[in-house]
C-alpha cells in the first residue's frame, strides 16, 4: 500500500534488498495495526494581508512571506489536521528499547503512513473543490519556510485539535502524538498552480522529497 520509494527516502537510502524489504513489510503491518487515524478540518476565508508578507486566515493575520506566496490567488481554503494516534508513538518507543535495528524502519514507515492518511482524509476536501470548480493547493504546514512553528497554536485553537482528535501541543510547539500533521490548504481556480507537488513552494533544502535536479 505504501510507496517503497517514499519509505526509503525517509530512511535516507536509495535502494533496498530482500532483507530490507522484509523489515519494511513487518514495520508496515505493525504501524497500521497500531494506528488509529483521525482528522479534522475547517473551511476558512483567505485574504491578502494589509502589508506585504502577510496573509489573513479566517481573519487572523499570519506573518509569512512563503505562506502568503503559496496562497496567492486563493480566497478560501481549509485548516487541516491529521494524526495516527498514540499507538504509533508507543510502538516507536518499544522498538527503541527492544529492537533498535527496527527503529529507523518503523520511523520511516510511520512518516509515510501519516502522509498517506492525510492524503486519504484530504479526499473529502477534493470533493468540495471539484463541486465548486476549484483546485486544492498542496498542504503547507507550520515549520515550512518562514511559516513559524509557533503558528501551530493558531491551528490548534481554530480546529480545537486537542478536543477533536486527541493531539496536544508542547511548549515548544511540537505535537503529541508525534505522527501528526497540521496544514493550511488553499483553494484556487487556477489548476496550473495546484498540481500535486510537495516541493512547489517549500524552501527546505534538506527535504528528502526535493527533486534531485534541485
Amino acid at each position: 500500500m505504501l510507496s517503497r520509494k517514499e519509505i526509503l527516502r525517509y530512511m535516507g537510502v536509495s535502494n533496498s534488498d530482500g532483507s530490507m524489504d522484509a523489515l519494511i513489510d513487518r514495520a508496515e503491518k505493525e504501524v497500521i495495526a497500531a494506528s488509529r487515524p483521525k482528522h479534522v478540518y475547517k473551511h476558512i476565508d483567505i485574504a491578502e494581508g494589509e502589508r506585504e508578507g502577510c496573509v489573513s486566515l479566517a481573519g487572523t493575520v499570519i506573518e509569512s512571506r512563503d505562506l502568503s506566496a503559496h496562497l496567492s490567488g486563493c480566497t478560501e481554503g481549509f485548516l487541516f489536521a491529521c494524526t495516527l494516534g498514540i499507538g504509533v508513538d508507543s510502538l516507536v518507543k518499544r522498538h527503541s528499547f527492544t529492537e533498535l535495528h527496527m527503529l529507523p524502519v518503523v520511523q520511516a514507515v510511520s512518516a509515510a503512513y501519516t502522509e498517506y492518511c492525510a492524503d486519504e482524509a484530504q479526499r473529502e476536501l477534493e470533493k468540495y473543490a471539484e463541486h465548486h470548480g476549484l483546485y486544492l493547493r498542496p498542504r503547507y504546514s507550520p515549520g515550512y519556510g518562514d511559516f513559524q512553528l509557533s503558528c501551530q497554536r493558531f491551528l490548534f485553537d481554530a480546529l480545537q485539535i486537542s478536543k477533536n482528535i486527541g493531539v496536544s501541543l508542547t511548549d515548544s510547539f511540537l505535537m503529541v502524538p508525534f505522527k501528526s500533521v497540521t496544514a493550511v490548504i488553499g483553494l484556487s481556480n487556477d489548476p496550473k498552480q495546484c498540481h500535486i507537488n510537495k516541493c512547489m513552494t517549500c524552501t527546505a533544502k534538506n527535504c528528502p522529497f526535493r527533486k534531485e535536479s534541485d
